[in-house]
Protein backbone atom coordinates (compact mmCIF):
# COMPACT_ATOMS: atom_id res chain seq x y z
CA UNK A 1 0.00 0.00 0.00
CA UNK A 2 1.05 3.16 -0.98
CA UNK A 3 0.73 6.96 0.61
CA UNK A 4 -2.95 7.22 -0.77
CA UNK A 5 -5.30 10.09 -0.14
CA UNK A 6 -8.22 8.94 -1.50
CA UNK A 7 -7.91 5.59 1.18
CA UNK A 8 -8.10 7.81 4.31
CA UNK A 9 -11.24 6.48 5.42
CA UNK A 10 -9.58 3.23 5.71
CA UNK A 11 -6.42 4.39 7.80
CA UNK A 12 -5.89 4.79 11.18
CA UNK A 13 -5.49 8.04 12.84
CA UNK A 14 -1.52 8.90 12.49
CA UNK A 15 -1.63 6.57 8.65
CA UNK A 16 -4.29 9.21 7.17
CA UNK A 17 -2.06 12.41 8.61
CA UNK A 18 1.65 10.45 6.57
CA UNK A 19 -0.51 10.00 3.83
CA UNK A 20 -1.21 13.74 3.47
CA UNK A 21 2.30 14.07 2.47
CA UNK A 22 1.98 11.91 -0.71
CA UNK A 23 2.42 15.26 -2.79
CA UNK A 24 5.67 16.25 -0.87
CA UNK A 25 8.75 16.55 -3.02
CA UNK A 26 11.71 17.55 -0.94
CA UNK A 27 10.47 15.37 2.29
CA UNK A 28 10.57 11.38 2.69
CA UNK A 29 7.82 9.93 4.54
CA UNK A 30 7.06 6.19 5.37
CA UNK A 31 5.46 3.84 7.49
CA UNK A 32 7.03 0.73 8.61
CA UNK A 33 5.61 -2.44 10.47
CA UNK A 34 6.70 -3.66 13.85
CA UNK A 35 8.86 -5.45 11.56
CA UNK A 36 10.15 -2.62 9.95
CA UNK A 37 9.25 -3.95 6.87
CA UNK A 38 7.85 -1.10 4.71
CA UNK A 39 4.71 -0.44 5.11
CA UNK A 40 3.88 3.07 2.81
CA UNK A 41 6.38 5.24 0.82
CA UNK A 42 5.89 8.65 -0.98
CA UNK A 43 7.65 9.40 -4.05
CA UNK A 44 9.98 11.79 -2.44
CA UNK A 45 11.39 8.71 -0.17
CA UNK A 46 11.44 6.62 -3.54
CA UNK A 47 13.63 8.80 -5.04
CA UNK A 48 16.20 9.09 -2.38
CA UNK A 49 16.16 4.85 -2.60
CA UNK A 50 16.30 5.29 -6.46
CA UNK A 51 13.64 2.22 -6.34
CA UNK A 52 10.18 2.19 -6.98
CA UNK A 53 6.83 2.92 -4.40
CA UNK A 54 5.40 -0.51 -5.17
CA UNK A 55 9.08 -2.21 -4.73
CA UNK A 56 9.26 -0.62 -1.14
CA UNK A 57 6.13 -2.71 0.39
CA UNK A 58 6.78 -5.46 2.78
CA UNK A 59 10.92 -5.10 1.83
CA UNK A 60 13.43 -4.08 4.55
CA UNK A 61 15.39 -1.57 4.43
CA UNK A 62 18.74 -3.73 3.98
CA UNK A 63 16.71 -5.10 0.70
CA UNK A 64 16.24 -1.46 -0.55
CA UNK A 65 19.37 0.41 0.26
CA UNK A 66 21.91 -2.20 0.52
CA UNK A 67 24.32 -1.71 3.13
CA UNK A 68 23.78 2.17 4.27
CA UNK A 69 20.54 0.51 6.23
CA UNK A 70 23.69 -0.70 9.29
CA UNK A 71 23.34 3.05 10.14
CA UNK A 72 19.65 3.07 10.31
CA UNK A 73 18.55 -0.18 11.77
CA UNK A 74 19.68 0.05 15.28
CA UNK A 75 17.55 3.05 15.58
CA UNK A 76 14.64 0.96 14.41
CA UNK A 77 15.62 -1.38 16.73
CA UNK A 78 15.88 1.30 19.39
CA UNK A 79 12.16 3.45 18.80
CA UNK A 80 10.66 -0.26 19.17
CA UNK A 81 12.38 -0.61 22.71
CA UNK A 82 11.90 2.34 24.16
CA UNK A 83 8.69 4.28 22.00
CA UNK A 84 10.49 7.47 21.86
CA UNK A 85 11.80 8.70 19.01
CA UNK A 86 15.26 9.17 17.95
CA UNK A 87 17.10 11.31 15.02
CA UNK A 88 19.85 10.08 13.10
CA UNK A 89 22.36 11.21 10.73
CA UNK A 90 23.02 8.90 7.73
CA UNK A 91 26.04 8.95 5.12
CA UNK A 92 27.09 6.35 2.84
CA UNK A 93 25.82 5.32 -0.80
CA UNK A 94 22.51 3.97 -1.91
CA UNK A 95 22.85 -0.25 -2.80
CA UNK A 96 25.56 -0.04 -5.30
CA UNK A 97 25.59 3.59 -6.41
CA UNK A 98 28.68 5.68 -6.29
CA UNK A 99 27.75 9.05 -4.88
CA UNK A 100 27.99 9.70 -1.21
CA UNK A 101 24.64 11.37 0.09
CA UNK A 102 23.93 12.30 3.29
CA UNK A 103 20.77 12.68 5.27
CA UNK A 104 18.26 13.27 8.36
CA UNK A 105 15.99 10.57 9.62
CA UNK A 106 13.61 11.30 12.45
CA UNK A 107 11.68 7.98 13.21
CA UNK A 108 9.05 7.53 15.70
CA UNK A 109 6.58 5.36 16.92
CA UNK A 110 3.07 4.62 16.30
CA UNK A 111 1.13 3.43 19.27
CA UNK A 112 -1.96 1.07 19.06
CA UNK A 113 -4.67 1.42 21.63
CA UNK A 114 -2.91 -0.39 24.28
CA UNK A 115 0.37 1.84 23.87
CA UNK A 116 2.14 -0.72 22.49
CA UNK A 117 4.47 0.29 19.58
CA UNK A 118 2.65 -1.18 16.22
CA UNK A 119 4.12 0.84 13.69
CA UNK A 120 6.94 3.39 13.06
CA UNK A 121 7.06 6.74 11.04
CA UNK A 122 10.13 7.78 9.07
CA UNK A 123 10.62 11.41 7.91
CA UNK A 124 13.86 11.88 5.56
CA UNK A 125 15.91 14.89 4.68
CA UNK A 126 18.73 14.32 1.97
CA UNK A 127 21.36 16.88 3.28
CA UNK A 128 23.51 16.46 0.34
CA UNK A 129 23.48 20.58 -0.58
CA UNK A 130 24.07 21.60 2.70
CA UNK A 131 27.04 19.44 3.50
CA UNK A 132 28.71 20.10 0.69
CA UNK A 133 28.26 23.58 0.78
CA UNK A 134 29.53 23.71 4.62
CA UNK A 135 32.87 21.71 3.03
CA UNK A 136 32.88 24.49 0.24
CA UNK A 137 32.57 27.23 2.84
CA UNK A 138 34.77 25.87 5.69
CA UNK A 139 37.71 25.66 2.99
CA UNK A 140 37.10 29.22 1.65
CA UNK A 141 37.26 30.14 5.60
CA UNK A 142 40.63 28.81 5.78
CA UNK A 143 42.22 30.99 3.32
CA UNK A 144 41.08 34.37 3.41
CA UNK A 145 42.82 35.35 0.46
CA UNK A 146 40.19 34.05 -1.58
CA UNK A 147 37.36 36.15 0.10
CA UNK A 148 36.42 39.39 -0.81
CA UNK A 149 34.78 41.46 1.21
CA UNK A 150 31.57 40.87 0.25
CA UNK A 151 31.52 37.55 0.02
CA UNK A 152 33.31 37.08 3.86
CA UNK A 153 29.86 39.37 5.03
CA UNK A 154 27.93 36.60 2.85
CA UNK A 155 29.57 33.74 4.34
CA UNK A 156 28.61 34.54 7.84
CA UNK A 157 24.90 34.88 6.84
CA UNK A 158 24.87 31.89 5.14
CA UNK A 159 26.38 30.43 7.91
CA UNK A 160 23.47 31.88 10.80
CA UNK A 161 21.25 31.15 7.87
CA UNK A 162 21.87 27.19 7.76
CA UNK A 163 21.91 27.28 11.78
CA UNK A 164 18.68 28.26 12.01
CA UNK A 165 17.13 25.83 9.86
CA UNK A 166 18.75 22.68 11.19
CA UNK A 167 17.03 23.84 14.33
CA UNK A 168 13.71 24.84 12.59
CA UNK A 169 13.75 21.25 11.06
CA UNK A 170 14.20 19.42 13.58
CA UNK A 171 11.52 20.93 15.65
CA UNK A 172 8.92 20.78 12.72
CA UNK A 173 10.10 16.96 12.67
CA UNK A 174 9.31 16.51 16.10
CA UNK A 175 6.05 18.30 15.97
CA UNK A 176 4.63 16.34 12.87
CA UNK A 177 5.68 13.48 14.37
CA UNK A 178 3.71 13.78 17.81
CA UNK A 179 -0.25 12.83 17.66
CA UNK A 180 -1.13 14.93 20.88
CA UNK A 181 -0.21 17.81 18.90
CA UNK A 182 -3.43 19.96 17.37
CA UNK A 183 -1.93 19.95 14.05
CA UNK A 184 -1.70 16.35 14.50
CA UNK A 185 -4.98 15.99 15.27
CA UNK A 186 -6.54 17.90 11.97
CA UNK A 187 -5.84 16.07 8.86
CA UNK A 188 -5.66 19.40 7.18
CA UNK A 189 -3.35 21.67 9.76
CA UNK A 190 -0.98 18.62 9.45
CA UNK A 191 -0.77 18.99 5.50
CA UNK A 192 -0.54 22.35 5.77
CA UNK A 193 2.12 22.15 8.27
CA UNK A 194 3.87 19.40 5.68
CA UNK A 195 3.72 21.38 3.09
CA UNK A 196 5.58 24.50 4.83
CA UNK A 197 8.40 22.27 6.09
CA UNK A 198 8.41 20.42 1.90
CA UNK A 199 8.92 24.28 0.78
CA UNK A 200 11.30 25.45 3.54
CA UNK A 201 13.27 22.63 2.37
CA UNK A 202 13.07 23.66 -1.01
CA UNK A 203 14.17 27.46 -0.23
CA UNK A 204 17.15 26.54 1.64
CA UNK A 205 18.63 24.50 -1.85
CA UNK A 206 17.66 27.55 -3.79
CA UNK A 207 19.57 29.45 -1.20
CA UNK A 208 22.67 27.42 -0.99
CA UNK A 209 22.91 27.35 -4.92
CA UNK A 210 22.14 30.60 -5.05
CA UNK A 211 25.36 31.32 -2.33
CA UNK A 212 27.49 28.59 -4.02
CA UNK A 213 27.46 30.79 -7.40
CA UNK A 214 28.96 33.73 -5.90
CA UNK A 215 31.79 32.56 -4.28
CA UNK A 216 35.01 31.72 -5.84
CA UNK A 217 35.13 27.58 -5.48
CA UNK A 218 38.12 25.76 -3.89
CA UNK A 219 40.13 23.31 -5.92
CA UNK A 220 39.89 19.68 -4.79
Amino acid sequence: MSLNPLGLKQLDNMTALLAAGIHASNLGICLLDSQTRFESVNAALAHETRASVEHHIGKSSREIVGDLATQIEPTYEKVLRTGKPVIVSLVGQVRDTQETGYWLDYCFPIFDKSRRVQQLGLFVVNLTAERASTEILKALSSDPKALMAQDSGLLENFDESVSAYYCSLVRSLETLSCPSTEAARRVDGFRLSLEQLDNDIRLMRELIYAVIAKLPIPEC
